[in-house]
């Protein structure tokens, strides 16, 4: 009971605070990972590590697709919400979100997507190994034959950002930090750490929803 407490604690209050102070992984991103299937389970981005092995990026067109979201550059993560939207031949059949333990999602992403309906908020139990982190994925069925799926700024509290253990929040800003797959090329594997965003900016973002 305590280890599921916890999740659900910091996932009410994240969407109900009015403020947030600065987490403790500032350098997070959160990459994709495609496979041309239309089911799997969480360790089916083996051996995807984002060191040696990078998440593939290239959709097929016109097969069933799982896409897998994925939380690198993490120091202590509890987690996730970020926005997803679908291009036009993207059909969203279900998503799965029980990859960490104790996981509860508070909202998930449903077509047709964009900032709101797109939105997944997502808390479990603390995780402080750095490794990559498989946060849930999503299967399209049938497949999509052009476009992209891309993660776009939740206009959920605190927008696109990363939990830590102890209620901190690190916004995700820059597009770099936010896998995308695609039909073709466009994709951004987005495993790489850069720099935060400044803490002005983040200011600036956490303000509008005070």
């Amino acid at each position: 009971m305590m280890l599921m407490r916890a999740p659900v604690m910091a996932l009410a209050a994240l969407l109900m605070a009015s403020s947030a102070f600065a987490g403790q992984n500032p350098q997070v991103t959160l990459p994709l990972h495609y496979k041309p299937s239309s089911f799997e389970a969480c360790a089916g981005i083996a051996p995807v590590d984002c060191l040696t092995n990078r998440p593939a990026i290239e959709a097929v067109s016109g097969q069933a697709a799982t896409i897998f979201l994925l939380a690198a550059n993490t120091t202590a993560l509890a987690g996730v919400q970020t926005a997803f939207e679908f291009g036009t031949s993207w059909n969203l059949a279900f998503g799965l979100w029980d990859c960490q333990t104790g996981q509860v999602s508070a909202t998930q992403p449903i077509m047709p997507g964009g900032p709101t309906s797109g939105t997944i908020a997502t808390a479990f139990n603390c995780v402080t190994t750095g490794t990559l982190q498989v946060i849930g994925r999503m299967v399209f069925n049938p497949g999509p034959t052009t476009g992209c799926i891309t993660q776009v700024q939740s206009s959920y509290p605190f927008a696109t950002n990363a939990l830590d253990c102890l209620q901190g929040v690190d916004g995700i800003t820059e597009d770099t930090r936010l896998g995308k797959v695609c039909v073709g090329a466009g994709g951004i594997d987005s495993c790489d750490p850069i720099s935060a965003v400044e803490p002005a900016t983040w200011g600036a973002i956490k303000a509008q929803y005070h």
